[in-house]
C-alpha cells in the first residue's frame, strides 16, 4: 500500500496548499490536519507553537507518511527545528516561495502576514539572503486568519480588515506584487480581487506543491498512478471544513472527522 503525504496546518487555510497539491500531485493520497482547536497559531510564541506543531508531526508519524507538507507559514517560519526529527522528509511553503520570486524576477514586494510570522521576517532574510537590493516592505494582519476560520465570507467584518489592509499596503508606495503570506488568504482571495483587482497576489500553495512534486520524484516515491483520496482530519469542529471545501470547490472529500492526538512531550 502506498504511503499518503501529510499536510498540516492551524485551521482551515492548508486546505487552499491542498487543492494546488491535488492539481500538481492528482494521483497521491492526502491526510490533512487543521489544528482549529487551537487556531490561530500567527498570536503565539515560538515554544507555544513548536509544541503544537510537534504534535501534529507526531500523529502523522504513526500514520507512517511519506512526506508532510507545513501549509502555515507561520509554523514554516520554525521549520528548521522539526527537520532532523522525523524520517520522512517535512516541506516549509516559505522557501519555495523564496525560489519563485527569484526566478520570477520580482524585485519589489509587500509581505502580508500574521503577527509571527512578519515578525520573524522569515521571508525577508531569505530574500536577501539571495539579493541585498530587494525592496520589502510588510504588513501584519493580527485577525484575518481568525476572520477566515469564522467561515463568514461575506460579513463587514472581513471586507473591513482586508480593505484596510489594501489601503495600508497603498500608502507604502508603488507596489505590485502581494505575497499572501497565510495559506488562510487564498480563501478569500476573491475579495482580495473584488477590492483591488490591479494587485498580482502570489500564493505560496501552488509554489509549495511544486516543491514537493520535485522532492517526491526525485526520492523515487512519486505515486504516478490511481485516483488519490483526501482524508480531512481536525481538532475542531468540521463544518468550517465542508464550508471551506465547498467555497474552493474541491471535490471527492470522504468524512471530515473531530480527532484528539495526544500532546507532545519533550
Amino acid at each position: 500500500m502506498e504511503k499518503p503525504i501529510g499536510v498540516l496546518d492551524s485551521g482551515v487555510g492548508g486546505l487552499t496548499v491542498v487543492k494546488s497539491i491535488q492539481k500538481i500531485l492528482p494521483h497521491e493520497d492526502i491526510i490533512y490536519f487543521g489544528d482549529s482547536k487551537n487556531v490561530p497559531y500567527g498570536n503565539r510564541e515560538e515554544d507555544e507553537i513548536f509544541t503544537l506543531t510537534m504534535a501534529m508531526l507526531k500523529y502523522f508519524e504513526k500514520r507512517n507518511v511519506k512526506m508532510v507538507a507545513i501549509a502555515c507559514n507561520t509554523i514554516s517560519t520554525i521549520a528548521d527545528r522539526f527537520r532532523d526529527k522525523f524520517d520522512f522528509p517535512i516541506v516549509d511553503i516559505i522557501t519555495p516561495t523564496v525560489n519563485h520570486i527569484e526566478n520570477m524576477g520580482i524585485d519589489k514586494m509587500v509581505i502580508l502576514g500574521t503577527d509571527f510570522t512578519i515578525r520573524t521576517k522569515a521571508y525577508e532574510k531569505l530574500l536577501r539572503e539571495r539579493r541585498k537590493d530587494y525592496e520589502i516592505s510588510s504588513e501584519r494582519s493580527p485577525r484575518l486568519a481568525e476572520l477566515v476560520d469564522r467561515g463568514d465570507y461575506k460579513s463587514r467584518e472581513i471586507y473591513d480588515t482586508i480593505g484596510g489592509h489594501l489601503e495600508s499596503i497603498s500608502q507604502m508606495g508603488n507596489f505590485y506584487n502581494i505575497v499572501l503570506a497565510c495559506t488562510h488568504y487564498p480563501i478569500v482571495e476573491d475579495i482580495f480581487l473584488e477590492l483591488d483587482p490591479t494587485l498580482n497576489y502570489i500564493n505560496p500553495g501552488f509554489q509549495q506543491a511544486k516543491a514537493m512534486r520535485m522532492i517526491l520524484h526525485e526520492k523515487g516515491i512519486l505515486k504516478k498512478e490511481g485516483k488519490g483520496s483526501l482524508q480531512v482530519l481536525t481538532s475542531g469542529s468540521p463544518e468550517i471544513y465542508q464550508m471551506v471545501l465547498n467555497k474552493l470547490e474541491m471535490r471527492d472529500v470522504g468524512e471530515i472527522k473531530t480527532v484528539e492526538i495526544p500532546p507532545y512531550l519533550e
